[in-house]
């Protein structure tokens, strides 16, 4: 029943996959024009296309290295013995379930506890508070980065849907890192919110299923979870250079823009690097919005934007598909290797080999 039912999910997410392409297609030849995308191809230079293209892939390996990195140097403050090329390999599939599950940015992170967890043997807590702290550091640096390119955006005021699009994004990024915070830095609260769904799950059960044995399991693991957090604020050194790695993690994904750009032969990319960084940011925030639709509503919002900040419709048109090639249906390939070849037993066993 819960393969039928993993199977029947993946379908959906398919299927929605599809129909956002399609969405997307459709956006493209009524709103920008197939015929303004074809003059922007015909008038690339093969060379310069192969070089800066090729070295979007690049970029975007090197992004989830450095994020795992990132990670990898959490675990090492938590005593966690996980070595590099597994947290790689981790982030690569939670990566894969994040683009192709709806829920983006949930399933990943249960994923990587999952696996985490599975492998080092080490309390769930721990695992948890691992991943939490990263979603922290990540999202308060993209936050800041959205934060100070906005305010090179001022001559952008007027355009009420620019402006919409930022102050939801920034409103929902802190809220989210607010929300994180508190949870880890709060027993109390955490036991409250704990509490509440459990009794939730009472009613939906109707009391049908003893939760007794859960509630215990779970206030220990909440204890090891708040004595986790507190042990990353004891290590100063790992957290900053978390900090770093996840700069270069976020830098290496936002070049992919640029090179997209100039390998259509758009040099003057360089001179809209504010607006560039708020494309990357909102369509990153956009993914994580839990409404189902991986692909076409991303790529309408970043065509959108490029035409409002002043690039060429068709040029925006064509550079958001290369881009979209790259940060979505790459990763997807990747991820599905990892899968394939290595298999998700493999995958929870292969510390032992380490």
């Amino acid at each position: 029943m819960g393969a039928e039912g993993s199977g029947i999910s993946l379908r959906k997410s398919i299927v929605i996959i599809i129909a956002g392409l399609l969405g997307f297609i459709a956006y493209l030849y009524f709103f920008v024009g197939f015929d303004e995308i074809l003059m922007v191809l015909g008038e690339v230079h093969p060379a310069e296309y192969s070089f800066y293209y090729s070295m979007t892939f690049v970029a975007i390996m090197l992004s989830v290295l450095f994020y795992a990195l990132t990670w990898h140097e959490l675990l090492e403050a938590l005593s966690i013995n996980v070595g590099l090329k597994n947290t790689f390999l981790y982030c690569l599939l939670a990566n894969f379930v994040d683009l192709i599950i709806p829920f983006e940015a949930v399933t990943g992170e249960l994923t990587r506890v999952y696996l985490l967890y599975r492998e080092s043997k080490d309390n769930f807590g721990k695992s948890v508070a691992s991943v939490v702290s990263h979603r922290i550091i990540s999202n308060i640096f993209a936050l800041s980065a959205l934060i100070v390119s906005s305010l090179a955006l001022i001559r952008y005021a007027e355009n009420i849907y620019i402006w919409t699009l930022l102050v939801l994004v920034i409103m929902g990024t802190a809220a989210t890192i607010i929300g994180l915070f508190y949870l880890a830095m709060s027993e109390e609260a955490s036991s409250r919110l704990i509490d509440f769904l459990m009794r939730a799950t009472e009613v939906v059960t109707r009391n049908r299923v003893d939760l007794t044995e859960v509630k215990d399991k779970t206030e220990k693991n909440l204890t090891y979870f708040h004595q986790g957090v507190r042990t990353l604020g004891e290590h100063p050194i790992n957290l900053m250079k978390a900090m770093v790695y996840t700069f270069i993690s976020w830098l290496c994904h936002l070049v992919i823009y640029f090179f997209v750009f100039y390998a259509l032969g758009y040099t003057k990319a360089s001179f809209f690097i504010p607006q560039m960084i708020v494309v990357f940011s909102i369509s990153l925030a956009t993914q994580t919005i839990p409404v189902g639709i991986p692909v076409g509503l991303v790529e309408i919002i970043m065509t959108s934007l490029y035409a409002l900040f002043g690039i060429p419709p068709g040029l925006g048109g064509i550079a958001t598909t290369l881009i979209r090639v790259v940060t979505y249906w790459f990763q997807v390939i990747v991820g599905y290797v990892v899968v394939q070849l290595m298999g998700v037993k493999t995958l929870l066993n292969a510390g032992k080999t380490d």
